[in-house]
């Protein structure tokens, strides 16, 4: 009796539980039930624009390209390329192949005039002249070889006499001063000068005025030789002023 009730209680358990569990499963079944057609019409509507369709058929697309002007043919114009003409290049001048001038000959220093005197007269004009009048220029030795050496060694005697009767001015060796002063002047058949004056400068004033001293301390000079038949003779020498050779 007592296991009759038991199982009774076991079965109304189970059938209360059974029954809370199938009306769980109906209230969830209510709860996501869709909405009413009255939800819906209270919803807002949303229009959505589709894009359009693909190109238009063929025979559309036919149509237009036939509605649409064809360009007009433009003949193609002839070209005409620009020829540039070649750059002409001027010649490259040859090397010009230049020789050097000729050595200068070197001068020597000799005892001689350094103008050379005019042609004498002819010798009957000398015949006739009168004894003491100077001629003013060189008389010529004509072709006698002996009278042309007898000039020439005249001339290199008066030369080497005035060079050593000079006097180096002291204030001009103090001062380095050096050079070379051409004097012309006239000597006479007997020694005798006139006429000095300074025909080159040596640039430097106290050698000029020494050599012009020197001129009037010489005389007379030494006299003609034989064989020179002028009165007087005007003659250009050089006076050296150099300190090395002092």
């Amino acid at each position: 009796m007592i296991a009759a009730r038991s199982g009774n209680r076991h079965w109304l358990v189970g059938g209360g539980i059974a029954t809370a569990a199938h009306a769980v499963v109906l209230a969830g079944v209510l709860l996501v039930q869709p909405a009413t057609p009255d939800n819906l019409a209270e919803q807002p509507v949303v229009l959505v624009e589709l894009p359009p369709q693909a190109g238009p058929a063929p025979a559309a697309q036919a149509e237009q390209a036939e509605a649409q002007p064809q360009p007009e043919y433009v003949p193609p114009q002839q070209f005409t390329p620009q020829v540039e003409a070649p750059r002409v290049r001027a010649p490259l001048p040859r090397d010009i192949v230049t020789t050097p001038p000729p050595p200068l000959p070197v001068r020597r220093m000799v005892a001689a005039p350094l103008a050379a005197a005019p042609a004498a007269p002819p010798r009957n004009a000398l015949a006739t002249m009168p004894a003491g009048a100077g001629s003013g220029t060189a008389a010529t030795p004509g072709d006698d070889p002996k009278a042309k050496r007898e000039e020439a060694d005249y001339y290199a005697l008066l030369s080497a006499h005035l060079n050593r009767k000079k006097r180096y001015p002291s204030e001009a060796k103090k001062a380095r001063q050096q050079g070379v002063v051409t004097v012309r002047f006239t000597v006479h058949s007997d020694g005798r000068i006139s006429g000095s004056s300074i025909r080159n400068s040596s640039g430097h004033e106290l050698l000029d005025r020494a050599t012009l001293e020197l001129m009037e301390r010489v005389a007379p000079l030494p006299k003609f030789p034989r064989s020179m038949t002028r009165d007087s003779v005007t003659i250009s020498l050089p006076i050296d002023y150099s300190l090395r050779t002092r």
